[in-house]
């Protein structure tokens, strides 16, 4: 119990700390604020990582790349994946997730504003200007990081993957990396809201060429993605 308080006690605080100054950035130097927002995100995720006490291990980490647009693919077991990702990667990312987060009050407006992108699966429009954003910031040099299952597991296996971060490498012409990340389940379980001590363990794969890719490939690079992650899972990387 004492852990999980202090754990809490943390996120908070470096929540607090980092999106303040990034509130800062935004209003006084907006000319830098993209730059110094990218840092204030790596800075919070390991933060929280520690936080929690728990260690992060990135094996090939080289294969991460830098300089080029590419969507990361991952597994998603718990909150953690994306402290431990934030953290392995460190700068010049941004994360696709639900709409529900951009309605979160202060934290979800920061969320967006940082390079973050809210997609609202319900409305259309919404969703392909998303995509849109999602391909400009690609071309720009970042990595995009998407859970392809699209919810977290509550048991750990890996579940179907849906084909939108396959259906946006290819419209982009970019390399999809996948990568599984390990532990992260047990420092914090999906429905749970305890925290424990762990390692959470990033193992990168080799990037997936899609230059020459048509959206009639989606299914089949879906497939290709989903069976490496697998095997990173099962210690194959």
């Amino acid at each position: 119990m004492i852990r999980t308080i202090g754990a809490y006690a943390v996120m908070i605080a470096a929540t607090i700390y980092s999106g303040g100054r990034a509130i800062l950035y935004y209003f006084l130097w907006p000319r830098h604020f993209r730059r110094r927002a990218d840092r204030l995100t790596g800075e919070w995720t390991s933060l929280c990582l520690r936080g929690a006490g728990a260690e992060l291990v990135v094996k090939h980490g080289e294969r991460l790349g830098a300089g080029r647009g590419r969507i990361l693919v991952s597994n998603h077991q718990s909150w953690f994946d994306i402290f431990a990702l934030g953290t392995a990667l460190r700068r010049r990312f941004s994360f696709v997730g639900k709409k529900e987060i951009s309605r979160i009050p202060v934290v979800g407006g920061a969320w967006e504003r940082v390079g973050n992108i809210a997609i609202d699966r319900s409305d259309r429009e919404a969703a392909i200007a998303s995509l849109e954003r999602a391909d400009a910031l690609l071309r720009e040099g970042r990595t995009i990081i998407m859970f392809p299952e699209g919810t977290r597991s509550p048991t750990g296996e890996l579940g179907r993957f849906k084909k939108g971060a396959f259906v946006m490498a290819i419209k982009s012409q970019v390399p999809v990396v996948p990568v599984a990340v390990l532990g992260t389940g047990r420092i914090m379980k999906k429905g749970d809201w305890r925290v424990f001590p762990g390692t959470a363990t990033v193992v990168v794969g080799n990037p997936v060429d899609t230059e020459g890719l048509t959206l009639k490939d989606r299914n089949r690079l879906a497939r290709k993605c989903r069976d490496e992650v697998f095997r990173l899972m099962n210690g194959e990387g």
